[in-house]
């Protein structure tokens, strides 16, 4: 795991309601303690995330209005598999994370919250 648990606990609290955008813009070296993060590290980190939310049913993953079918493995497979593999790929010659906003990306979060409400980003 790359996460003890109080940093997972802060990092959902603090991102709890962001956009997938805003969650990948915040795997930073300085927040995780790291003079430096390759783009393989900033992504094993961004899917660690991810997968920990998706287990404790803090967010689901969805496109168009529905949730993605699957297991959470399979889920986490199909993002993998369409990831950008490098930097540059990610910023689509905009911006870093411009990516999530692209018919390339399976989709967005879901944000479950403890009284059931559905905060889709």
């Amino acid at each position: 795991m790359l996460y003890s648990d109080d940093e997972y606990k802060l990092f959902a609290e603090e991102l709890e309601g962001s956009s997938m955008g805003t969650v990948w813009s915040a795997m930073r070296a300085d927040n995780l303690g790291k003079e430096e993060l390759s783009y393989k590290e900033k992504c094993d980190y961004f899917f660690e995330l991810m997968e920990r939310l998706l287990l404790e049913g803090k967010i689901k993953l969805a496109s168009r209005g529905k949730y993605l079918e699957g297991s959470i493995d399979e889920q986490i497979s199909l993002y993998r598999e369409n990831f950008p593999k490098n930097q540059e790929e990610m910023e689509e010659d905009a911006f870093d994370g411009f990516w999530f906003l692209t018919e390339k990306c399976p989709g967005g979060i879901v944000w479950i919250h403890d009284n059931g409400y559905e905060d889709w980003t």
